[in-house]
């Protein structure tokens, strides 16, 4: 008498045959909404070249090649200028450098709104 390691049920096998069929339904409905994804970010990647030295040369080796340091732009895209970032460069870009002003309160029941919504946000 053959041994099985595993009874199967019925139950079972219907969830199975609903799993790959959703997994059916799932790859032609990528395929009809989402397929064309694929081509279009190859198209836009291939233009990154064309996009980096129109910049370049409308902005100068100088404020590119700081741009590109400041983003981290890819290597082939990055300039070996020795276009170095002064003093007052770092102070106007620094990460969060808009809540310069700001006061946090003393106590929980402490004075809120100690700085104007403008200060933080453009306002019309």
């Amino acid at each position: 008498m053959k041994e099985y390691g595993e009874v199967i049920f019925v139950d079972q096998l219907k969830h199975h045959r609903v799993v790959a069929s959703q997994i059916d339904k799932t790859r032609i409905a990528w395929q009809r909404n989402s397929s064309w994804y694929a081509a279009a970010q190859r198209e836009h990647y291939s233009q990154y070249a064309t996009i980096s030295a129109e910049s370049r040369k409308k902005y100068g080796d100088k404020i590119y090649g700081y741009y590109a340091k400041r983003n981290r732009l890819r290597p082939v895209f990055n300039l070996t200028t020795r276009a170095k970032m002064t003093e007052e460069d770092k102070q106007r870009h620094i990460s969060m450098a808009h809540l310069f002003g700001y006061k946090y309160s003393k106590t929980t029941n402490g004075e809120y709104g100690s700085v104007a919504p403008s200060a933080l946000f453009f306002c019309f």
